[in-house]
């Protein structure tokens, strides 16, 4: 019996495996530098770093996904659905806010982008205590960000 067949299809899934494992690492891994960068901003500045939440990440890593998927145009479509949702983690939000970019290879240049626009500037700087984070890539492998903060 030939076990040619069998072993490239173990071959495949193992290698679709490490990429999708690789793909999460590197997204894991951009999340953390915007969080070390936003965080870097915010104390030159004299205010306290943000607190990175779990259930905040999930809002922006689906409104990141949505976008590189093309089920949502790039900008804030839902940022009302994702205001109301932030409740579930944070029962007594006060603010929220969202940031959004598109084309950047690295948290760190991500930031630097954002630092240069007003609004989004101004929402790093804001009165938040949380922040959530999305990183995600199309078929083509350009990154979508989305970053909400929550008092």
């Amino acid at each position: 019996m030939n076990k040619t067949p069998r072993m490239l299809r173990t071959f495949s899934f193992l290698s679709f495996f490490l990429l999708l494992i690789s793909s999460f690492s590197n997204a894991q891994s951009i999340r953390e530098d915007v969080l070390k960068y936003t965080n870097e901003f915010r104390r030159s500045k004299g205010l306290p770093a943000l607190e990175m939440m779990d259930g905040l990440n999930k809002l922006a890593q689906e409104h990141s996904s949505d976008m590189a998927k093309g089920k949502t145009g790039f900008g804030h479509d839902g940022f009302m659905q994702r205001q109301q949702a932030a409740h579930k983690f944070l029962p007594s939000v006060n603010a929220f806010a969202e940031n959004v970019a598109y084309g950047a290879k690295t948290g760190k240049e991500v930031v630097k982008g954002w630092k240069k626009s007003p609004g989004h500037r101004r929402n790093m700087l804001g009165k938040y205590k949380y922040i959530g984070i999305g990183v995600a890539s199309d078929k083509k492998g350009n990154l979508y960000y989305t970053q909400v903060f929550v008092n």
